[in-house]
């Protein structure tokens, strides 16, 4: 059974990323954790304990309202819902959670509103932080059946079996296509002969129940040739490893995941690697780490 953790403010843009969530799972049994978390303010009028207190019930209040639309659609037999709440961060609570017990995915919906990635968001926060797989699902996401899905990777990436997993088994699951998006440079010459059919065999070795295939775009932005891709093929699911989690590289906007998770164009899964220590391949990537 998949264990899932939906994080909600119940805006719009929460509600999508659950039913997102909910036909994403639609196939398998699964148990989902709808969270809320509900901010501190302090007044030395009332008390904080009395805010804390009126807090926590309306955040619950809410929550059950939801469930309760959710329980008032159809959904299947083999999925069942609780819900949680928690004071502070949404990040925080997450963390908190995650601590707690296990989580295959947590589930964030993305607005697009902000002004500077460098700042972040939520989602941004949690690909950064949370010690799970990650799925940020844009407000304009239509809900279809996951045919097409893209792993934007580099060589070294098919080398670190595990992380994928869960990718795998996604498309598997959805008989979906999946493509390897590979981004090359200028300095980089494509794959070529020996070294393209190895590509190709090692890429049907880690996905071998679904149609693979790869995929080169030469340009010298890394994030420029994504978006050229999905804005010229019809993309369901995005997937990335991100590996670019310390302070300084969200101070820079380094990290690839984070800067496509602030404002995603389609569904984003950031998969987690609990060992990215050791990634480093001797073979040149096609592109900088996610």
């Amino acid at each position: 059974m998949k264990k899932i953790l939906l994080l909600t403010d119940f805006s719009e843009a929460s509600k999508k990323a659950i039913h997102f969530a909910q036909a994403l799972f639609d196939d398998t049994a699964a148990e989902f954790c709808l969270l809320h978390a509900y901010p501190l303010e302090s007044d030395t009028m009332y008390g904080t304990t009395f805010l804390m207190e009126e807090a926590e019930q309306n955040a619950y209040r809410s929550l059950q309202e939801m469930l309760s639309e959710l329980m008032a659609n159809y959904h299947p037999p083999f999925h069942s819902y609780q819900i949680r709440t928690a004071p502070g961060s949404p990040i925080g609570a997450v963390e908190a959670a995650l601590e707690q017990e296990t989580f295959d995915y947590v589930v964030v919906g993305a607005s697009g509103s902000g002004f500077m990635t460098v700042l972040g968001s939520v989602a941004t926060g949690l690909v950064r932080h949370a010690k799970t797989n990650v799925l940020v699902v844009p407000h304009t996401t239509a809900i279809r059946p996951v045919r097409e899905v893209v792993l934007a990777t580099d060589s070294s990436t098919l080398q670190h079996v595990p992380c994928l997993e869960p990718l795998n088994e996604l498309v598997t699951r959805k008989s979906a296509r999946l493509t390897a998006l590979s981004i090359v440079n200028s300095q980089t010459p494509k794959l070529a002969g020996e070294a393209f059919d190895d590509y190709n065999q090692r890429l049907a070795q880690v996905f071998d129940s679904v149609e693979t295939g790869p995929y080169f775009i030469l340009d010298d932005e890394v994030e420029h040739g994504i978006n050229t891709y999905l804005t010229t093929h019809s993309v369901d699911l995005l997937v990335t490893v991100p590996h670019r989690k310390t302070l300084m590289d969200a101070v820079w906007n380094r990290s690839l995941t984070r800067r496509l998770a602030f404002r995603p164009p389609v569904p984003l899964l950031a998969l987690y690697d609990p060992e990215p220590v050791g990634r480093e391949s001797a073979e040149k990537p096609f592109f900088d780490e996610a």
